[in-house]
């Protein structure tokens, strides 16, 4: 093969491969319950709600069209384990310049560089890092970045994202999975397409509790039975609060949760901080690779893409959360063309489909389940991919809360986290 985009994509067995079935053996016997048959192929996950009475306004569209000059550069931030990749960097998990089939067969196609960096590992810190510049009225130095949900609806109700040129993004409007359609904090997608979406659960290390002669965890309450320095949950407030009412049979619904419920999750998760317990984002990959974690709160799909061979992810009994990260163009961006680009280049069926077979979430494109029965059929009844019906009932959106609710958070998390 002479042509290097062939090399990337023509990847064998290797052991990152190996990592993603060994990393769905501690699923084995949700699957036999729940897939049956095999998945309908098409992702069925829900998304954010189709409507939230609390989330910002949506600004009036810029007028105007993008200029179509493609810069020399695009600058991309995105998470860690969030992109394809090949090679050696495929097998570790970890990117490298020239590691990923889509960002080479992008900047083949459009000949301009990708600066992609694995700078996100929570949606409140990174926005912290570029909260200055945009006060300011300043760019950021990112033309294109991925941020969950409410975060980007907030920064598209203070106006800190720019409007997007349809015309520039035709894949992706036409594309879009319909229940991803009309959210109502950008209900015509004039600021932002989704990139994937995923569930939080639960995720721990087979050898390491084996060795402590502990069993595996099945449900959220488990992880207070395992000991709290060898255990971390998230840095994002809304998943370790959602998964935590969950734990204590509290439906984490935005409307009905109240202070004294949250009071009651800060009182159930202070004993375990007292104990040791840390909160991570990301960088809970790399607890969990060097044995200082032995379970945690982790989103779904980065353990079988990114993980050792004894790395599980489970579908706890109580339920998940689901969430979608969004592609957002921050106000000012030197390359906003460019960035519109990279936004319909991977609503393309088929690199839609070769994003969700390394990355192992669900896919937002319309088509990537057809694409998927070419490139890798075994994918098609993965529940990290194609959640079945049962998991869907049992997933919950804790994203968009009343302000007396989210101040509550914030505050009793800041309690629990130190800050």
């Amino acid at each position: 093969m002479n042509d290097p985009l062939a090399r990337l994509s023509a990847t064998p067995l290797t052991r990152r491969r190996f990592l993603q079935g060994s990393g769905l053996v501690g699923i084995s016997a949700f699957l036999a319950a729940c897939v049956g048959g095999g998945a309908s192929g098409t992702p069925a996950t829900s998304g954010p709600p189709a409507a939230s009475p609390t989330a910002p306004p949506t600004p009036t569209p810029a007028p105007t069209g993008t200029p179509k000059v493609v810069g020399k550069t695009l600058h991309f931030a995105n998470w860690t384990a969030y992109i394809d990749l090949a090679g050696k960097a495929g097998e570790a998990g970890g990117y490298a310049p020239g590691s990923s089939p889509t960002l080479e067969g992008f900047k083949k196609k459009y000949s301009v560089d990708v600066d992609y960096q694995e700078k996100i590992d929570a949606n409140p810190s990174f926005i912290a890092t570029i909260q200055p510049a945009l006060n300011n009225g300043l760019a950021t130095g990112w033309d294109l970045i991925v941020l969950t949900d409410s975060f980007a609806a907030q920064l598209i109700g203070k106006g800190w994202i720019e409007a997007l040129d349809h015309a520039n993004t035709p894949n992706a409007v036409q594309n879009l999975r319909a229940p991803l359609k009309g959210v109502s904090w950008d209900p015509d997608n004039n600021y932002h397409f989704p990139w994937q979406s995923g569930m939080t659960g639960v995720g721990y290390s087979a050898k390491a509790l084996s060795d402590a002669k502990l069993a595996v965890p099945t449900k959220i309450a488990d992880l207070w039975n395992i000991p709290s320095n060898k255990v971390t949950f998230l840095e994002e407030a809304r998943d370790t609060f959602g998964l935590t009412l969950l734990k204590l049979g509290i439906d984490p619904n935005p409307d009905t949760v109240t202070t004294d419920d949250l009071q009651k999750v800060h009182d159930a998760i202070q004993p375990l901080v007292d104990a040791g317990l840390r909160f991570t984002g990301n960088s809970y990959l790399q607890d969990f690779g060097q044995k200082k974690v032995w379970a945690a709160m982790v989103w779904s799909g980065d353990l079988a893409s990114s993980g050792e061979p004894d790395d599980k992810f489970v579908f706890p009994e109580e339920g998940t959360m689901i969430w979608t990260d969004n592609m957002l163009i921050p106000k000012g961006a030197a390359n906003k063309y460019a960035a519109e680009l990279m936004m319909d280049y991977v609503y393309d069926p088929k690199i839609a489909a070769q994003i969700a077979d390394y990355v192992y979430y669900v896919s937002p494109v319309e088509g990537a389940a057809e694409a998927m029965k070419t490139l890798d059929p075994s994918l098609l009844t993965n529940p990290l991919v194609f959640p079945p019906a049962d998991v869907i009932a049992k997933q919950k959106n804790f994203q968009f809360l009343k302000p007396e609710i989210e101040q509550k958070m914030n505050e009793l998390f800041g309690q629990l986290a130190g800050a």
